[in-house]
This record gives structure tokens, C-alpha cells and sequence, in this order.
């Protein structure tokens, strides 16, 4: 495999000035791992900044996965990529930002990667363009790629393009793509940890490449040797801020009914103020969660699985939530955000994610962190991300992650699409 034709020197408009005193091209102890992160307008310099920081570990990588903010042009992109790796197998993912052990941010120009150079741990690439005419036959198509793979892999990272058309909205289902790749997968799965690609914080597009091409409607998945697993931190966000509702009548991810009555009548009856304004846009975060398990039992935050209601409309009262796995019957609540618990939940579980780690060596740790939770949107006094980021600062294993539309990890008993979390996964290899 051909070396990677690195550039050095300085680029026009390369900014090093959010890094912390992580090193450039942080490493995961010399076993094969490495990442780095830039932020820089211009694609090609900052790609070729990305592959100067990683070439004392990764001269040649087996294989890149490319976070990239989304006013970063995908096609520029891809033929920085080809250029820079040519022959390397790799996967982009647009994002609001990059997360970062060097540092973080949102500005869209942010970029990391994270490169695997030993065959060990490394992980095979499949991709399924089938979405935009069933996110769960894309699924199915994926899981049986996957499959045929790498059959006893213990972990696959699978990413997909959020956005199905802005104008009239609609987004790509996690849900439904999750539910397609277990059956196409058709046995005992891996666990799935991911998450949805966006480019901005309207979620007006998002995109994946490969080498061959930029994709939308697709989703890849990262398939791993079975010495890969995963170890999860769920960093939750919402309390709960009403008493139980039963969903009456339900189309989709649209919300007709919620016990007997117009969905935002009942959701107002409940609230100091309208929900939604004249053209049907939220006029607060709010969220509705199910409850796993008993509905009267012992409560945490993590026995939840929340949607985040993503418009009104003023003429039918029914609301959209943003995925569409909820169903007439179910028991439903409407959720806040709690700045202070997100908070609380970014600090201590960084702090865990360092634990528990018996006779597992940490190779990376990646964090899919919901755009939602972002101080721009959130509103909380700090960036949560910059507090993980901090927890790990001086910690061995590298970080890095992007802000994402859906988050995908295990909760219960299987992999699930989450909202308004921080999903931040260590991948270890087994000894």
C-alpha cells in the first residue's frame, strides 16, 4: 500500500488556536490507532493537516473514518481524501462540528479523523445507497452486507445521511434502519453505535463518502474484527415534565391524538405557553419520552427512550416527532431539558467511561453528541462537550467524535436511535 503524500509548512486559514495541550496527532499507546483534528476553510489544507498529524502511527492506515463540518464542500472533500490516501479505503461524515482531544467546535470547518493501521483492530467498510426508497430495506441490505463480512463481529459503527428532503421536511428513520439491519443481519448482532450526519443546525443536508463518491440516502457501517467490542456512556439531558399521556391516534412520526384530544391541545393544557409559534416552529425544546419496563416502577433517566418534537402544525394540532417508532397505545410523557443534568451527565460520564475496563485495552473513545446539545441551542452556561473533552484531556486514549442529528446506541436490550444524548463509546481490544 502506497504512503500517503503528506504536506508540512502552514496553511492560509489553518486554526490551531482551539487546541488544547493534547498533541497533535494523538495516539492510543502505539497500537495502531491514531487521530487528529484541524479546523480550517479550506478542505484540502485541512485534510492534509489531519493526515501530517497521524503519519508517525499511520503512514499508510488501513483504513480512515473522516468527521467533516458541514460548510466543508463534500466534493472537494473527496477528492482531498483520494489525493491525500490514495488507494486507503474511507468513510466521511458531515457534521455541525468535530469533537476532539485537541479541541472542539461547531463553526461547520471543523475536521478530525480517526486512522487504524493494524489489521487486528482495523475495521471493513459496506455501504448501502437504498434509503431513499426504504430506510428499512437499506438496513437490511446493510446488515446483510455487514454480515457477510465479518460474521462474529462484536461492534459495527453505522452512520447514515439524517436528512431526506428539507423543503417539505422530512428525515432518513434510524429506527426503521436499525429494525432493517437486525433483520438482515438475521442472528446474534454486534451492537450498533453511531449516529445521523447532518451539515448544519437547520438540518438542511448531510452527506457520506467513499471513495468512489458522495452519497445522501445511504447509510455505511464499520464492521469489526470480534477482539473490537464497545463499552457505553449514555450522557442523558431530559427530566420528566408531566404525568403519563396515551397516544389516541398517531400517523408516522406525526402525533394526532394524545388521550382523546388534538395532540397540541393536550400538549398545551399542559404547558405555561404555547407550544408552537404561527408558522409551526417550537418555540422551546420539548420532548416526549416512553418509559421501558413498568410504567409505575423506579425511574432513572436512562430507562427512557426520547423524541424530540420537531414541528406543529397549527391547522391539524398534531406535532412531528423526530423519528417515527412510536406507536398508538403507548404511554408517553412530555420530557425538558435540564441544563444541570446534562451537565452533571457530561462530567461523570467521561469520568466512568475511564473505569471498568478489566482486561480490555482502550484503542479510541468516540463521542456521537446530539447538535441539540450544543450551547447555541441548549442554552447551558458551557459547551457539555468541552466538559467531556476536559475529563479526558490528559487520558492515553484518544478522543474524538462529531455533533450529530440521531444518536445510535444500546439501551435495554438492543441498539436503539436516541435524542437530545451524548453517546460516548470506548472501543477496546480484548486480550
Amino acid at each position: 500500500m502506497k504512503t500517503a503524500p503528506f504536506v508540512t509548512g502552514s496553511w492560509p486559514g489553518l486554526d490551531i488556536s482551539a487546541r488544547q495541550s493534547a498533541p497533535p496527532g494523538a495516539r492510543s499507546d502505539h497500537r495502531g490507532v491514531a487521530t487528529a483534528y484541524a479546523k480550517c476553510a479550506d478542505t484540502r489544507a485541512a485534510i492534509s493537516a489531519l493526515a501530517h498529524d497521524i503519519a508517525d502511527v499511520a503512514p499508510a492506515p488501513l483504513f480512515v473514518l473522516l468527521f467533516l463540518g458541514g460548510r466543508h464542500d463534500p466534493q472537494s472533500a473527496l477528492d482531498a481524501m483520494n489525493a491525500t490516501f490514495p488507494g486507503i479505503p474511507f468513510l466521511g461524515v458531515s457534521g455541525t462540528g468535530v469533537i476532539a482531544s485537541e479541541g472542539f467546535g461547531y463553526s461547520g470547518f471543523e475536521a478530525g479523523v480517526i486512522a487504524w493501521a493494524g489489521d487486528r483492530t482495523a475495521p471493513r467498510l459496506v455501504v448501502t445507497t437504498r434509503l431513499a426508497q426504504s430506510d428499512h430495506a437499506g438496513g437490511a441490505e446493510l446488515g446483510r452486507l455487514a454480515k457477510s463480512v465479518e460474521a462474529d463481529s462484536a461492534t459495527v459503527l453505522l452512520f447514515y445521511s439524517s436528512v431526506r428532503s428539507f423543503e417539505p421536511r422530512e428525515l432518513h428513520s434510524a429506527s426503521k434502519l436499525i429494525d432493517g439491519f437486525y433483520d438482515g443481519w438475521d442472528g446474534e448482532a454486534p451492537t450498533l453505535i453511531g449516529g445521523g450526519a447532518l451539515t448544519d443546525l437547520n438540518l438542511s443536508e448531510s452527506w457520506l463518502l467513499t471513495n468512489d463518491a458522495v452519497h445522501r440516502h445511504a447509510a455505511a457501517a464499520l464492521v469489526f474484527p470480534r477482539v473490537i467490542q464497545a463499552t457505553t456512556e449514555i450522557l442523558r439531558a431530559c427530566r420528566p415534565a408531566s404525568a403519563f399521556m396515551q397516544i389516541t391516534k398517531l400517523s408516522g412520526d406525526r402525533v394526532l391524538e394524545l388521550d382523546g384530544r388534538a395532540a397540541l391541545d393536550e400538549i398545551n393544557s399542559r404547558l405555561p405557553a404555547p407550544l408552537i409559534n404561527a408558522e409551526g416552529h417550537p418555540s422551546q425544546i420539548m420532548i416526549l419520552g416512553k418509559k421501558l419496563g413498568d410504567r409505575f416502577g423506579p425511574a432513572s433517566t436512562a430507562d427512557f427512550v426520547n423524541r424530540l418534537i420537531l414541528t406543529g402544525d397549527p391547522k391539524t394540532k398534531s406535532i412531528t416527532l423526530f423519528e417515527p417508532d412510536f406507536s398508538e397505545g403507548d404511554w408517553v410523557q412530555l420530557m425538558s431539558h435540564d441544563a444541570d443534568l446534562m451537565v452533571d451527565e457530561a462530567r461523570n460520564g467521561a469520568r466512568a467511561c475511564r473505569t471498568n475496563l478489566p482486561a480490555f485495552r482502550p484503542l479510541v473513545r468516540l463521542y456521537i453528541d446530539c447538535a441539540g446539545r450544543a450551547r447555541v441551542m441548549s442554552a447551558t452556561p458551557v459547551e457539555e462537550a468541552g466538559i467531556v473533552q476536559g475529563e479526558l484531556l490528559n487520558d492515553p486514549t484518544p478522543l474524538m467524535g462529531f455533533y450529530s442529528g440521531v444518536e445510535i446506541a444500546p439501551v435495554d436490550y438492543r441498539s436503539r436511535s436516541l435524542d437530545w444524548t451524548g453517546v460516548l463509546t470506548t472501543l477496546v481490544e480484548t486480550v
